[in-house]
């Protein structure tokens, strides 16, 4: 699969006939137009590519009422141009949007993008996001300029805008009619819509993801090797010419799988024979399960499906001690397909709290790559850390106490040891602010602190940490603390959503059989049976109540720790927000005090403007005016021959030349103004170069601070300075 941000090297130049040439080798117009599109008000921008006639024109479409955008149509692009296909961009909105963390809002079911993928209405079908989310999105994969007239345009002006024309709203209701009756599509292209996407697309699949989830917490919890995975198994009831078959029914699976994608009813038929047998069985010399090779894959409904058959332990390992996570995170596959987020969440979540036998953790795995896979380790690891903070603060504060500083065994090195050995800053930034200590020594006695590379990311951390997956961990570090001043480390305990007391079964000695069947027993023990009865009520009753009181307070317990959940992911994207904004800001300021700087350096060139202008022209007209300084100075005669060419030897013997010539006192005074006048010049020639200097510096910071190439920054000033006024 080809990466999926190809595109971004594609730069774009746009020129003022609203054609596009450039990097992309096309042209094409555009047009904005108001349209109601069921019932809601949208501003519709069309998109006719001259390279692709055939093909109709591409809509993308923004909300009047709130500016949200159609990220699915706008991503269209790219792909009408070639550049990604409809997997990329659907992984691409998977790992970006309906998974990431900054589109999380006030609570934790409000999101910032609206999801319309199931809607009636084809016009409308995608994945909705903000209007600033949308132009960043833009400006990351260089189609700005194709959809600029979108973003520049002023909602309020809806009425003011051409509708859409009526055949085009028919054509529109047509191929939304025509789509309900396109039948069924394949089986294959149904079940890659489901298993190569993130979430769980419906509640029925959702509800046995959480089912298969459960069964894994089970697992987990059964295992009596932690903090190592099981070993492989090395006995198994199976003779080899069965071990042959079965490795021959997975292979089967795999290439079928590859082909056209089986439900869990079909794997479960292949093995049906021999499944009882077939658990877990070693398919290669390291140790590996089928599920190891599902993992690698990223086969959603292969991993789902050997886990809920049985045929396979999410906790088992190779021989080495890596988990099927490990086998995930070590290749590209499972963020190519988008789905990386939801093998973790249902499947592959306990491996992140399992080492290898020489004492690796997933840190360890990721920083050993960060060099040759540092996009890979980055996108994992984030993900990583989301999923921790979005299920509870008892796992962050595990990470940070047990895994950060983890030791392997042949070195004793830790994950920063490796990260600073391959010089990724990014990855020792951010394992800095896990809390992984600088100075812990390795067999050899080397700190990390030792690496030059780490010393450097201490003095200037501030500059690496422009992902919000920095402030996600600093908040989520800073409540964690707070947490445990209150309560210390025993607040972290495992919560239990509810308990059950059962009170002590009614006595059956002989005893008590006595007391209640023998009419002439003694009257203290009758006495005594009552009150054996009285406590036995009082501790019932009291039983009752203290169970109804433990699970009251512990799911006031559990409700405070989603609110606090929420409040870490909500705190994290304001304050990420915030920061974004006052470097904005900031930025913004630099430019007006240059841009004040350029305007006094205008005035005082216009105070050097001699005032001997026409009163009725002004200096408005100077330039309108042709003005020879040299015209009082010029010699006719010898001036007439320069000019035109001719011999002027024969005017040396001229009386007539002789007196109109000046004095030389005259002459030399005059060739002394040309030289000043002349130095002038030169350093006002400098001046405007070191100006031209400036203002491509200024331009350079536009440019980074808008994402937009260098030289489109003029043309993108006027949008730049609406959108500052219009938040302002």
């Amino acid at each position: 699969m080809e990466p999926l941000l190809d595109a971004e090297n594609h730069l774009i130049k746009t020129d003022d006939d609203n054609s596009t040439n450039g990097h992309i080798d096309t042209t094409f117009s555009s047009t904005v137009a108001s349209a109601i599109h069921s019932e809601q008000r949208m501003i519709q921008l069309n998109i006719k590519l001259e390279s692709k006639i055939d093909l109709p024109a591409i809509r993308v479409l923004r909300r009047v009422v709130d500016s949200y955008v159609n990220v699915n149509q706008l991503l269209s692009i790219l792909v009408s141009l070639g550049h990604l296909t409809e997997i990329q961009v659907k992984n691409f909105i998977t790992n970006e949007i309906l998974t990431n963390l900054a589109y999380n809002g006030i609570t934790a079911n409000q999101k910032l993008y609206n999801d319309y993928r199931e809607h009636e209405n084809a016009e409308l079908r995608g994945i909705w996001i903000p209007y600033d989310k949308a132009v960043d999105i833009a400006l990351k994969f260089d189609i700005y300029e194709f959809v600029k007239r979108l973003f520049l345009v002023d909602v309020h002006d809806f009425d003011q805008l051409p509708r859409v024309t009526k055949r085009a709203l028919d054509n529109t209701s047509d191929d939304d009619k025509s789509s309900k009756h396109l039948g069924s599509p394949p089986k294959k292209i149904k079940l890659e819509a489901s298993s190569n996407t993130g979430e769980p697309n419906s509640s029925d699949s959702l509800e046995k993801s959480e089912q298969i989830a459960s069964l894994v917490v089970k697992l987990a919890k059964n295992n009596n090797n932690a903090p190592y995975p099981l070993p492989p198994i090395t006995s198994y009831d199976l003779e080899d010419d069965e071990i042959q078959q079965l490795k021959l029914k997975y292979s089967e699976v795999f290439k079928r799988d590859n082909e056209d994608p089986l439900s869990s009813d079909e794997i479960e038929s292949v093995f049906s024979s021999i499944k009882s047998k077939s658990s877990d069985v070693p398919l290669d010399q390291s140790g590996a399960t089928a599920l190891h090779f599902a993992s690698a894959l990223a086969s959603l409904n292969l991993v789902s499906s050997f886990i809920k058959l049985g045929l396979n332990s999410p906790i088992r390992g190779k021989n080495n001690g890596e988990t099927p996570l490990i086998s995930t995170i070590m290749v590209t596959n499972a963020m190519e397909k988008g789905n990386f987020v939801t093998l973790l969440k249902y499947y592959l979540y306990p491996n992140l709290w399992l080492y290898s036998n020489s004492d690796w953790s997933f840190l360890h795995y990721l920083a050993s790559q960060s060099n040759s896979l540092f996009e890979c380790s980055k996108f994992y690891l984030t993900k990583i850390l989301e999923v921790i903070l979005e299920n509870n603060q008892k796992d962050f504060y595990n990470l940070i106490a047990k895994v950060v500083n983890l030791q392997d065994k042949e070195h004793a090195n830790t994950c920063l040891h490796l990260a600073a050995e391959r010089e990724s800053k990014w990855l020792i930034s951010l394992l800095l602010s896990l809390h992984a200590d600088p100075n812990i020594e390795n067999n050899q006695g080397v700190k990390a602190n030792d690496f030059d590379i780490v010393k450097e990311v201490v003095e200037n951390k501030k500059d690496y940490e422009n992902d919000l997956i920095f402030e996600l961990v600093n908040t989520g570090i800073e409540f964690m603390n707070y947490r445990l001043e209150v309560g210390g480390a025993n607040s972290f305990v495992d919560e239990v959503d509810t308990i059950s007391t059962h009170p002590p079964s009614p006595p059956t000695t002989a005893t008590t059989a006595a007391v209640e069947t023998d009419e002439s027993s003694d009257t203290m023990l009758d006495i005594s049976g009552k009150i054996f009865r009285s406590i036995q009520d009082l501790m019932t009753s009291t039983n009752k109540e203290y169970e109804t009181i433990i699970n009251a307070k512990r799911h006031q317990i559990k409700q405070l720790n989603e609110s606090l959940k929420e409040a870490t992911i909500v705190t994290a994207n304001n304050r990420f927000m915030t920061k974004k904004m006052m470097e904005k800001l900031l930025q913004l300021d630099n430019l007006r005090l240059q841009n004040s700087n350029m305007d006094d350096r205008l005035e005082n060139a216009k105070k050097q403007i001699p005032d001997d202008e026409d009163e009725e022209g002004g200096n408005g007209d100077i330039e309108n005016k042709q003005f020879d300084a040299d015209a009082p100075f010029i010699i006719k005669p010898l001036y007439e021959r320069l000019v035109n060419g001719e011999p002027i030897e024969d005017l040396k013997q001229s009386k007539h030349l002789m007196e109109l010539l000046p004095s030389v006192s005259i002459l030399r005074a005059r060739v002394d103004s040309y030289e000043e006048v002349t130095k002038q010049i030169e350093q006002e020639l400098e001046s405007l170069t070191n100006y031209t200097e400036l203002t491509e510096k200024f331009k350079k910071v536009v440019s980074i601070c808008t994402g937009v190439d260098v030289n489109e920054v003029d043309d993108l000033l006027d949008g730049l300075l609406e959108a500052v006024e219009i938040q302002q």
